[in-house]
């Protein structure tokens, strides 16, 4: 999942980071679990905590988007947008709320609305993928 993000320069490390905490603040709280899966993140993707500028502090969805956009590659726009939809997609569900900011990012970041289309479709497979397997799981003998 995470090859490509090794590969990231350190500011693309950073942008990634602050995309994975503003995906995390949509609408909720601080938790000590989100406190660790930022900290798993970053050793996944080889940010030392020295070299981590703070992606604590949440930022609008246009700071953000500014921040994508300002990576220049397309693959990496990508790559952040698909973690985000994933993050966003954790608990099962993509609420209304969370497509249309990401979707917003996504557009004012640079990226086509077909290939931001593109990812949420691929998304609902993914939803529809984890449902037919409780079905599979659950459903009568």
């Amino acid at each position: 999942m995470l090859f490509f993000s090794r590969e990231l320069s350190l500011e693309e490390k950073n942008v990634y980071m602050e995309a994975l905490a503003f995906v995390l603040d949509i609408g909720h709280s601080k938790t000590e679990a989100k406190k660790d899966y930022m900290e798993a993140q970053m050793a996944e993707i080889g940010l030392s905590k020295k070299d981590f500028r703070g992606a604590k502090k949440v930022k609008t969805a246009e700071d953000l988007a500014k921040d994508i956009k300002g990576t220049g590659d397309v693959k990496v726009k990508r790559f952040i947008l698909r973690e985000m939809i994933l993050l966003a997609l954790a608990d099962h569900e993509l609420t209304d709320e969370e497509i249309q900011i990401i979707y917003r990012i996504g557009t004012q970041s640079g990226l086509k609305e077909e290939k931001i289309s593109d990812f949420f479709l691929w998304a609902a497979k993914g939803i529809e993928w984890q449902i037919e397997g409780t079905q599979l799981v659950e459903g009568n003998l």
